[in-house]
């Protein structure tokens, strides 16, 4: 176990290092927020290759690392755009046979990984009803029945990632890790899984955490790695830093199911992350915070 004093500080730069080709990787968020954006970067700079990703709500973020083949495997319960549309490239990768997939129910997925965290082989729960998916999958779902009712149940069994990289507020050199706002899928992956990154918007001195300690959702002594990363969730959002930049969505969709989409992959490939912020959040990066502030106004207001 790493010493509670350690220092887990890397440069983002040294992602690629942490995680091998072929490895089984959970990516925290979901829909359109949360999502580790810059280690996605990162990891196709760094030309890793096979990654069996493992997502709960997918985005731009599967999508993006199937356009730039880096994925071997896919297990997911969705991967979507949004109102932007479908996700083109994981479609055509499915569809053409080139990615192996496997489908999870949304809940089947979560109790998998929060049995893993809890040390079970298995956890049941009820359902998913009239769903072919059990059936498909006898290596996942199985029947099982309650031993004090005798409740015919669906047990699934436990799922460990061997790396999960999530996305938070802050941490310290420690890897608390915290959240001030939904951190949906991400403290399940990260209990569950083998090895644990965390990218944040900014690294802090421990005072800040502990002054903070309702936030802290993932403690240290989960996390092997911490890399700060601001705008790291660019372009989903990451409340209440920023909200989801809707502009660099619309052209991400507008080029990922055209021929286009091979120049916009060799340019991430060819660009630092320094490089991207500067070029796509340029008198954008206010305008996201300025529109997180103007929605929390709204809500409050008596309309």
């Amino acid at each position: 176990m790493t010493s509670p004093s350690a220092d887990k500080v890397v440069p983002l730069q040294a992602l690629g290092g942490l995680v091998p080709d072929g490895a089984s990787v959970a990516f925290g968020g979901g829909w359109f927020a949360n999502h580790p954006m810059a280690a996605v970067r990162q990891l196709i700079r760094a030309g890793r290759k096979d990654l069996h990703a493992i997502t709960v709500v997918g985005s731009v973020d599967m999508d993006l690392l199937a356009a730039a083949d880096v994925l071997g495997h896919l297990s997911f319960s969705m991967v979507t755009l949004e109102a932007f549309g479908l996700a083109p490239n994981v479609r055509r990768t499915i569809e053409s046979g080139t990615l192996p997939f496997t489908e999870y129910t949304g809940l089947g997925m979560l109790i998998g990984l929060e049995a893993q965290g809890r040390g079970m082989p298995f956890l049941p729960y009820r359902g998913p009803f009239g769903s072919d998916l059990p059936a498909r999958y006898p290596e996942i779902y199985a029947t099982t029945n309650c031993p004090f009712t005798g409740e015919e149940l669906t047990a699934v069994r436990a799922l460990q990632p061997d790396v999960a990289i999530v996305h938070a507020l802050r941490c310290d050199a420690e890897g608390n890790a915290q959240w001030d706002g939904t951190s949906g899928p991400d403290v399940d992956m990260a209990k569950a899984a083998k090895r644990v990154i965390v990218t944040c918007e900014e690294i802090v001195d421990r005072p800040v955490i502990v002054e903070n300690p309702h936030m802290t959702k993932l403690p240290g002594y989960y996390v092997h790695a911490v890399i700060e990363a601001p705008f790291g969730a660019h372009p989903t959002s990451h409340i209440p830093r920023y909200a989801m930049d809707a502009w660099q969505l619309m052209d991400y969709a507008g080029q990922a199911g055209t021929d286009a989409i091979t120049d916009y992959v060799a340019r991430i490939r060819s660009e630092s992350e320094d490089d991207y912020r500067a070029r796509v959040l340029t008198g954008r990066g206010d305008v996201l915070a300025a529109l997180v502030d103007v929605a929390e106004t709204l809500e409050g207001a008596n309309l």
